[in-house]
This record gives structure tokens, C-alpha cells and sequence, in this order.
């Protein structure tokens, strides 16, 4: 990981606010920087009123841009 990527804190707060748009509660259960490290990979249980959703994010290591949902 080079010096002017995001940390792990950083990504997974980012992919927090992102998911707060529509769910009520996001628990993190994984990050992990993948593709030579230009891309977090965070897993997390995302909580609605009645439901839960594994959700993965995919986020840029230098810039913290949302990339993707899975």
C-alpha cells in the first residue's frame, strides 16, 4: 500500500456514510485491499427495518470513490 492510500478505517467509513443512505445500521465484517492495492473490498451486514442484506463495496484506494456494489 503506498503512502497516499486511504487506510482500512478510512474506506470502511466510507462505505458506512454510503450505505446510510438506505439502511439503518451497517456492522463491517471484512476489508480487505485487493488488485495490487487500488481497491478496498468491504463486506458488510447492512439492517433495514425487517431485514438484513450482506452487501459488498468496493471502494478506490486513492481517491475513497465508491467503485461498485455487490
Amino acid at each position: 500500500m503506498s503512502s497516499s492510500s486511504i487506510s482500512r478505517e478510512q474506506a470502511e467509513q466510507v462505505t458506512a456514510r454510503f450505505l446510510r443512505q438506505h439502511y439503518s445500521m451497517i456492522q463491517v465484517e471484512k476489508s480487505v485491499l485487493e488488485d495490487e492495492g487500488r481497491v478496498w473490498s468491504v463486506e458488510v451486514m447492512a439492517f433495514s427495518f425487517d431485514s438484513q442484506k450482506k452487501i459488498k463495496v468496493k471502494v478506490d484506494a486513492m481517491t475513497g470513490s465508491i467503485l461498485g456494489i455487490q
